[in-house]
């Protein structure tokens, strides 16, 4: 027993004797390792965030953009609804131009602003509603900056001349910011004569202006934003007063030689937001293009 013993003795003291630890230069090693892991998955971690900032920045522009582009294409689709036509069987609808009860359709159509009668909401009156662009100051028509706006309003029709309806700057209630296309082209063109976009870039030590790198193609920043077609898909130049008798074949088509506006174009180039809605590693903001077309019921 006593013989036993001494060898389960021997044998843990043996056992114990040949246990070691780990010496300090490889848990400096150990450490070491794990913090270049660490650093890359945080490095990575940080990366994704600042990509899902900016992949988020596209998406609001894109949900705020569509909303709005979606509204003007109802709005335009019910223009000129209720109109003389469908109760009189004469072919001069200018002496119910003051009726507030009739649509006139379009009223004003430019590249920086549009009117238009019609019930747009479906409660019986006729609506007059506007779209209009402002830049960076408000200032309308735009002279100064972008990125400006498009502000919408929309009153009840009285009795009067369909351009005496122009809301009051109060009555735009809606809008949608960062727009930085603001084209005004000339006769027959189709983009030219935008605002220049306002500030300098975020990187590079800001040395480059807004406008060189964001505009860098020439119709990002002057393409109009309203832009008017005719039958035959060409595009007709602006601005034109439709309340007037001579325009009238311009809106009515009948006439054989005089082109009319078929379709109005809506083109908004939206930039994020320079202070909140860049990507913070590239210091470049998004920039999101939006269309929408809206058919004239002649």
């Amino acid at each position: 027993m006593t013989l036993v013993k001494e060898a389960f003795s021997r044998r843990g003291k043996g056992q114990r004797g040949s246990v070691a630890g780990f010496s300090l230069i490889e848990l400096l090693i150990v450490a070491a390792v794990l913090l270049v892991v660490l650093g890359g998955v945080v490095s990575y971690m940080t990366i994704a965030l600042q990509r899902s900032k900016a992949e988020q920045t596209k998406v609001d522009l894109t949900q705020e953009g569509r909303a709005f582009v979606d509204e003007f294409e109802r709005d335009i689709h019910q223009a000129g609804y209720p109109n003389c036509r469908m109760f009189n069987t004469g072919s001069n609808c200018s002496a119910h131009f003051n009726d507030h009860t009739m649509a006139v359709g379009l009223v004003s159509v430019s590249n920086t602003q549009i009117g238009f009668e019609g019930d747009v909401d479906g409660d019986g009156n006729v609506d007059t509603v506007w779209y209009r662009l402002v830049d960076s100051a408000g200032n309308f028509p735009p002279t100064g900056t972008c990125p400006c706006t498009i502000q919408r309003a929309q009153v009840n029709k009285v009795d009067g001349p369909p351009l005496s309806q122009i809301p009051l700057p109060a009555q735009f209630s809606q809008e949608l910011q960062e727009v930085v296309n603001s084209g005004v082209p000339a006769a027959g063109s189709v983009y030219g004569g935008g605002l220049p976009i306002a500030g300098n870039v975020l990187f590079g030590g800001g040395t480059v202006t807004n406008t060189a790198y964001y505009a860098a193609v020439t119709s990002f920043k002057d393409f109009p934003v309203f832009s008017a077609y005719d039958q035959n898909g060409s595009i007709i130049s602006l601005p034109r007063v439709i309340t007037t008798v001579a325009d009238q074949p311009v809106l009515s088509c009948n006439s054989a030689t005089a082109p009319c506006i078929k379709s109005v174009r809506l083109t908004i180039n939206l930039l994020g937001s320079g202070t909140s809605g860049y990507d913070p590693r590239t210091g470049v903001r998004p920039v999101v293009t939006l269309v929408g077309n809206g058919r004239i019921n002649n």
